[in-house]
């Protein structure tokens, strides 16, 4: 069992979040370290600036010399907002001792304002905050759970992304001067339109969206003074992430596709649309230089790790700016295929990932994304690349609920989570069987959050079909889930999967915690005791219950963690258990 392999795969560092300075620093953070800390390149060299053991998440700057950030200190998502000098290398907590959550991504305006959500008072609002003064001011008071608060370069308006209802956002302009507030609404109906906030052009007179309203995520371009909405993109793929360039003549917007996501450059006078991107994989997170001539971005795919990569407009030329893979690693990598199969609900067509390995000793796993409004993508993924490796087939299904593939097929699993969902992940299991790639009996699930979920509901509905499971930060219970996730998390559960009280059988019937006897195959559970998504209460129930079933079963609580891993130590340790815990039970040796 070749263990030092998989951990030299997983030392290997990534880039997260990035900014960009007038001067084109750069400030990002990387767990180069072991730890998520801030780093600055200043066009010579690369510098870490922070030291400690807290994880440092979506850096801005708000000047020159001064960088905002938030600050995780255990795992549990209460971040604190911090500013950072570069000439004193002195950090300041700008929201010190919150007994509350701030969400990390913040944005910053051109007079030295920050703006961001939080649940200070009870739902999700937003915010904004002097950074001279620190004194912060409430913005929203509607019913609705904010998400993201866009504050104007002039800083005199604040455009907010709100969780609206089902899986739809709004966009809500306020005036911070006036008692105003505009809604964005559909031209043809004049109601709200499903949207979510992403850019203003630098004169604060117009707004980039993103909207699935007719049916894909496209990229709107909205003028307030006359209320006017330009469309960039017009359905076939999704789009996201749409920047101005500084004169907003041009948008940068990802166009994502079977898995990869490419950059496109839009120009606002010629109508003409660029698509550029390094290879397959992800494109994430576009910034135009403040002269347009440059879009800084993440990058990351199958054989790269993220990193920080440029597009020259006038040279049409990459540049990759940080580096994070080891010239010494040998590692041969396999790219995805993207393939569909039918699910056995009522025959829709699951789009997946395909990883097939050389030497193919037909033991497969099938990995679940998280989410569940999320995608499983062509990017890196040291542990998948360390299966196929030794021999395992990967399959990583987009089940219905997935994004990626339009609005219909990502609202496709309201009310029928742990149901319709699930039942795709299993037909997964029969198209690698149908197809003469696995062994039946030694196919595998796993999954963390929501795919830890259904990974539970996959043992307890179809106990016959697995090898083995492994969850990661699940949770099996919806009761004490909503009792006990944060109140944005409840928000989306009660509008997408129903009330407690209303909707018992349906919660009942979903919840794999009442039906763990009928597991035949060991489980693996993995918790983080800090974590306000999937509460360790969640894994600990199933623990108990295990335990007094006699059933086989390895559990480990990571004291030190909440929703995921922020210390490298203890994701080399967990990811050695998982593939311990695989070898035992599919009789692989990873040699």
């Amino acid at each position: 069992m070749d263990l030092q392999r998989l951990e030299e795969l997983l030392r290997v560092p990534s880039v997260s979040e990035f900014d960009l300075s007038s001067e084109e620093f750069l400030v990002y953070t990387t767990n180069l370290s072991g730890r998520w800390q801030l780093h600055l390149y200043d066009k010579q060299n690369h510098l870490q600036l922070t030291f400690d053991e807290r994880a440092k998440e979506s850096p801005k700057f708000l000047s020159s010399q001064k960088i905002v950030y938030a600050c995780d200190f255990s795992g549990d998502e209460n971040f604190d907002l911090f500013m950072f000098d570069l000439k004193t290398r002195k950090e300041f907590n700008l929201t010190p001792d919150t007994p509350f959550s701030i969400l990390p991504d913040c944005s910053i305006s051109e007079t030295g304002f920050v703006a961001f959500v939080s649940n200070e008072h009870g739902n999700f609002s937003s915010y904004v905050l002097n950074t001279k003064t620190l004194e912060r001011k409430r913005v929203t008071y509607h019913k609705y759970s904010d998400s993201h608060a866009e504050i104007s370069p002039d800083g005199k308006a604040l455009a907010v992304s709100s969780l609206v209802e089902a899986q739809s956002e709004g966009v809500f302009v306020y005036s911070l001067e006036k008692d105003e507030q505009i809604t964005l609404l559909d031209p043809l109906t004049s109601l709200p339109l499903e949207a979510t906030a992403q850019c203003w052009s630098s004169d604060s007179k117009a707004l980039l969206f993103t909207s699935s309203s007719n049916g894909w995520e496209d990229v709107g371009l909205w003028k307030l003074d006359s209320n006017e909405i330009i469309w960039v993109t017009h359905g076939g793929a999704e789009c996201y992430e749409a920047v101005f360039s500084s004169d907003s003549r041009k948008i940068a917007y990802t166009e994502n596709k079977e898995g990869d996501m490419a950059l496109v450059i839009y120009d606002t006078t010629t109508q003409e649309k660029l698509h550029v991107t390094p290879g397959h994989g992800v494109v994430e997170s576009p910034i135009f230089s403040k002269d347009g001539k440059r879009i800084y971005f993440v990058y990351s795919g199958a054989k790269n790790p993220p990193d920080i990569w440029s597009y020259d407009l006038n040279e049409q030329r990459f540049y990759q700016v940080t580096k994070s893979l080891p010239e010494n690693l040998t590692q041969e990598f396999v790219e995805a295929r993207h393939v569909y199969y039918p699910s056995k609900v009522d025959g829709t067509m699951i789009p997946a990932l395909l990883y097939e390995p050389k030497v193919n000793k037909r033991i497969a796993v099938i990995d679940i994304h998280g989410g569940p409004s999320a995608q499983a993508l062509n990017t890196w993924n040291p542990f998948v690349q360390y299966l196929v490796s030794n021999g395992f087939v990967v399959l990583r299904p987009n089940y219905r609920g997935s994004t990626g593939y339009g609005r219909l097929y990502r609202e496709a699993n309201r009310f029928v989570m742990g149901s319709h969902d699930l039942l795709d992940v299993v037909s997964g299991k029969h198209y690698l069987v149908s197809a003469h790639l696995v062994d039946p009996k030694k196919v595998g699930v796993m999954g963390a959050s929501f795919g830890g979920y259904l990974t539970m509901c996959a043992l307890t509905n179809y106990p016959e079909e697995w090898a083995f499971g492994v969850s990661i930060v699940p949770f099996l219970n919806w009761f004490t889930e909503i009792q006990n996730e944060r109140e944005d998390l409840r928000y989306w559960d009660l509008e997408n999967m129903g009330d407690p009280e209303k909707d018992k059988d349906r919660l009942y019937r979903a919840s794999p915690i009442f039906f763990l006897e009928k597991i035949s195959a060991p489980v693996l559970l993995i918790a983080g005791a800090n974590d306000p998504r999937c509460p360790a209460e969640e894994a600990l129930q199933a623990k108990s219950k295990l335990e007094s079933l006699g059933k086989r079963f390895e559990f480990k609580l990571y004291e030190d963690e909440g929703h995921g891993f922020l210390k490298l130590e203890n994701k080399i340790d967990a990811y050695k258990r998982i593939a311990r815990f695989i070898s035992a039970h599919t009789q692989n040796t990873f040699d």
